[in-house]
């Protein structure tokens, strides 16, 4: 057997198996599932439920959010202004699944405009904060995604909710 062969096929095999792992990873990270209001199972941060119908008739976008996660906190900025410049008529429900003394503590020392709600768990299969959803007024996810959202993408997802 050639020795230098079997080495570079070895080294081979495992480069692709490790870029097939980071593949996957990379995939179940940004790849987030369409979710519906009712699957997040909402609550306010009294802990009492929030249900889906009370979002349904009005264009929703939702970002699940955590106060460990720096991007996230980053962009709460720029859903304030996005939601000052295109006006009323779309809720800004920001939820995380951390506990509501927490999500309290933070919004004491940064007050922002938004609904803030908790999810009883975690949403299923969502693997990446911030992520953000867009709901129309019949309640139907029109959009979505994983990571942070810049600016102008804040002013698509609420175009998006608003159709």
């Amino acid at each position: 057997m050639d020795t230098k062969r079997f080495a570079l096929g070895f080294l081979l095999g495992l480069l692709l198996g490790v870029v097939a792992v980071v593949g996957y990873a990379a995939s179940r990270l940004f790849a987030q599932p369409d979710i519906t209001l009712a699957e997040m199972g909402l609550q306010d941060l009294e802990g009492r439920p929030v249900p889906a119908a009370r979002l349904v008739g009005r264009p929703v976008v939702v970002n699940y959010w955590a106060t460990w996660c720096k991007p996230c906190i980053e962009e709460f900025p720029d859903f304030a202004k996005a939601q000052a410049e295109t006006g009323p008529g779309v809720e800004l429900v920001m939820i995380s699944d951390e506990p509501a003394a927490k999500i309290r503590g933070f919004l004491k020392k940064h007050p922002y405009p938004f609904t803030f709600w908790r999810v009883r768990q975690p949403l299923p299969d969502v693997m990446a904060r911030p992520c953000t959803y867009a709901f129309s007024r019949k309640g139907q996810l029109v959009k979505k995604k994983a990571g942070t959202v810049e600016p102008a993408l804040i002013r698509e997802f609420i175009t998006a909710a608003r159709k």
